[in-house]
């Protein structure tokens, strides 16, 4: 919640819903929120997604705002009436020891049971992280 009271965040965050609220009918504002299954605090608490009529994404995420990027626009997307998949990079993460890498994220949410999986893969590191959540559509 940390970095949802962040005002760039905040300020992005309203962006992006103003943005998606003013496109046309196929257009979403899908907000997620995750709990982490792991200690390493990889998994961001909240990720927005603005799907955009063309079937493209943007991308919102804690991250992006620590490390001052802006949203990312989703390398993979498909939405149906059961399920929103969305993947995503945060480039070049600075890790402590001076270590960067990319943090490729991966999210399934059921929409249906609203259900949301995340996965973090750091492909640098032999490690990956994930957490469950829920995800609901903005208005």
């Amino acid at each position: 919640m940390a970095f949802f009271r962040n005002s760039i965040w905040t300020a992005l965050f309203g962006l992006s819903v103003s943005v998606g609220a003013g496109g046309g009918a196929q257009a979403e504002v899908w907000l997620c929120d995750f709990k982490a299954g792991t200690r390493f605090n990889t998994i961001p608490e909240k990720v927005l997604f603005d799907l955009r009529p063309d079937g493209t994404a943007m991308v919102m995420d804690p991250f992006l705002v620590h490390f001052e990027q802006a949203p990312k626009l989703a390398k993979f997307v498909k939405n149906t009436t059961k399920n929103l998949r969305v993947r995503w990079v945060v480039q070049d993460v600075e890790f402590q020891g001076g270590l960067a890498t990319d943090m490729h994220f991966s999210v399934v949410h059921d929409k249906h049971k609203n259900k949301a999986f995340i996965t973090l893969n750091l492909p640098s590191f032999d490690n990956r992280d994930s957490g469950t959540g829920t995800c609901a559509a903005r208005k």
